[in-house]
């Protein structure tokens, strides 16, 4: 359950390596997907729209997302048991879902022109705009738990805050702060652990995983290396998945890492980049060799683009914890729509 963030880059810089220690989720029965055959299935889109992306799940059979409509404007886009729904904004205006629970809130932002982005919950069938922080021109909501604990980043434009709000309190907002100079969270768990990232805005650029909860406060997540940056981007159960800089690899997009309590772990594969992770450990992502992929016991299995269309126009961005995966194929005329991948044996 996360926004999607821009990946690592900068030069390497020195991190505090921290000791990791993630709540235990409840015990799971995973559904074992080695040796699948993985299923492209083409999420449907509301008469008239042309294109269609997925932004996160709550894990079941849910998905947030948003739409091009015939007018070309943006509209946010919930799926439900395979059926699709237009949900409202304020005024009108152009935005997007960024993610959903399992008690069918909905968590967005608006979007368009010169005007900032306002933060929006739908609820009940009410539509909700999330507080910024004081003098602040925008905030961003990135995820949000069962719980309806949301999180993202809010700020005035020169630096972000890490920021919390909660669906039973959505008036307020928490100020969870800049730690080097700008924060954004991009997860939260079943277990309320957040997770994001951390930038230096003084002109040393460096960039470093962050994890913590609202109560307790965040700290800096170990890197694969002493004194490299890292991106933590989703959290689910015992396990975190992100980005972070290799010896030897490329300083600029880093590669997928899957945190556990053990540690961090690099995923296989060459110019990879994880996008989302599930209570089983499963990560979604990118490999530079098979486009789309998902990590399922540590092994990477291509994920098919739509039938005629190229196979490196897929993305990766959610995947549930039966295993199902969600994100974007282009089509044979370059159209991109929204999917879910799905295992047969």
């Amino acid at each position: 359950m996360r926004r999607s963030v821009p990946l690592l880059a900068g030069l390497v810089v020195g991190l505090a390596a921290t000791v990791l220690q993630l709540p235990a989720s409840a015990a799971v029965q995973p559904h074992k997907a080695a040796a699948c055959s993985w299923v492209v299935n083409e999420l449907p889109l509301p008469a008239g729209f042309s294109a269609g992306y997925v932004h996160d799940s709550d894990r079941d059979n849910s998905f947030a997302g948003y739409g091009i409509d015939a007018e070309g404007k943006t509209r946010p886009l919930v799926w439900h048991d395979g059926a699709v729904t237009v949900l409202s904004a304020p005024g009108g205006v152009e935005a997007v879902a960024e993610d959903v629970n399992s008690r069918g809130d909905v968590v967005g932002v608006t979007e368009g022109g010169d005007t900032p982005a306002h933060a929006i919950l739908w609820r009940g069938g009410r539509v909700i705009e999330l507080p910024v922080l004081p003098g602040g021109v925008y905030a961003v909501p990135t995820a949000m738990n069962n719980a309806g604990l949301i999180v993202g980043y809010a700020g005035d434009g020169d630096t972000s805050h890490a920021v919390a709000w909660s669906t039973s309190s959505p008036r307020a907002i928490r100020d969870l702060g800049e730690m080097a100079g700008s924060a954004v969270l991009t997860d939260v768990n079943e277990q309320g652990t957040v997770v994001g990232w951390t930038e230096t805005v003084d002109g040393t650029f460096s960039q470093q995983a962050i994890v913590g909860s609202v109560r307790k406060g965040l700290t800096t997540l170990p890197g694969t290396e002493p004194g490299t940056n890292s991106m933590a981007r989703a959290a689910a159960g015992r396990y975190i998945a992100g980005v972070a800089v290799l010896a030897g690899g490329s300083e600029d997009l880093g590669s997928a890492v899957r945190w556990d309590p053990s540690g961090p772990h690099a995923l296989p594969g060459v110019q990879t980049d994880a996008q989302a992770v599930n209570d089983h450990g499963t990560v979604v992502g990118a490999e530079g060799n098979l486009g789309a992929v998902i990590w399922v016991d540590g092994q990477a299995q291509a994920l098919p683009a739509l039938p005629g269309a190229a196979p490196f126009h897929t993305a990766a961005i959610a995947v549930t914890n039966n295993n199902t995966a969600a994100g974007v194929s282009s089509d044979p005329e370059g159209h991109s729509r929204p999917v879910t991948w799905s295992c047969i044996s």
